[in-house]
């Protein structure tokens, strides 16, 4: 069965981007030097952008992959909700514009959309299996994340190690603050639906109530969601860049918020450009690379 998708119907291009409330601190430019390097390979780590509304009736489809796909991979799949709901019938609590441009550039107009580590835009028929392929994959980039929380201030220190030469690359950094464990009415037209009587949310309601939305993105620490340039001297294997920042946190519920980070190969093409590798960590916690 063809499962419609909700057409966006209000979408406007080229709107500016929300202030992300963090500052730039410092950046080291440290390359490889030392002993000759050598390749190295790091935990590969898939990345899911998920175009989706509270008010979207067909959306539950993916979040519920995406949530079965986080179950078979664990810390190895990271996903990112990317709500969309300014006003009336879409409207959506967690909405960003932050985002559209995002979108315009991958031609996403409806929802819900998957976009699989920036290459590969994807429908909920065909995320898992995307998903399972992006898993797969080696990657020479590590991510290490460090963050130290006081107050609503948290201090945010990113490693990058290059294993391989990307000197010849357009490689960016791209940082952004999700929130976990939050709960609004999600619409839900699985319910009662014929067409869905083995699926969990069949007989779940709709809307779902309280339904727990989780990595909903809330603003970009970066410039921008297409990311930051990373200088090409530190880019070269065995290269390592270090960029230091603090963001705010205020609004964001203890142990729930997130940081995330894409490197990036930025080609400048949709078909061809790639995150490299992504990485995730708590606030006021340490994940290596």
């Amino acid at each position: 069965m063809k499962i419609a998708r909700l057409a966006l119907s209000t979408l406007v291009l080229g709107i500016a981007l929300f202030s992300t409330g963090c500052k730039k601190k410092t950046d080291d430019t440290t390359g490889g030097g030392g002993t000759t390097p050598t390749t190295t390979t790091y935990t590969r780590k898939a990345y899911v952008e998920d175009f989706t509304g509270t008010w979207c009736g067909w959306c539950p489809l993916m979040t519920y992959t995406l949530e079965q796909k986080q179950q078979q991979h664990g810390a190895k799949l990271i996903f990112v909700g990317m709500h969309y709901g300014p006003t009336g019938g879409q409207f959506d609590p967690y909405h960003s514009s932050a985002f559209l441009p995002l979108m315009n550039r991958y031609g996403i107009n409806a929802f819900p959309t998957g976009l699989v580590n920036r290459q590969t835009v994807v429908s909920s028929s065909t995320l898992a299996s995307n998903i399972d392929f992006a898993v797969a994959a080696e990657s020479y980039v590590g991510i290490k994340l460090e963050t130290t929380l006081s107050g609503t201030d948290c201090t945010l220190k990113t490693t990058v190690k290059f294993g391989s030469d990307f000197s010849k690359k357009n490689v960016k950094l791209v940082l952004m603050l999700v929130e976990d464990a939050l709960k609004y009415n999600q619409v839900n037209y699985l319910a009662g639906n014929s067409s869905y009587q083995s699926h969990p949310y069949y007989s779940a309601g709709n809307p779902m109530p309280n339904f727990t939305h989780n990595g909903v993105f809330r603003r970009a620490i970066t410039a921008s969601l297409e990311g930051d340039v990373i200088p090409v001297a530190n880019t070269g294997l065995g290269g390592q860049y270090v960029n230091t920042t603090t963001v705010n946190v205020t609004g964001i519920a203890a142990g729930k918020g997130k940081i995330v980070a894409l490197v990036i190969n930025d080609t400048g093409s949709t078909s061809s450009t790639q995150v490299l590798n992504a990485q995730d960590v708590i606030v006021g916690q340490t994940q290596n690379f």
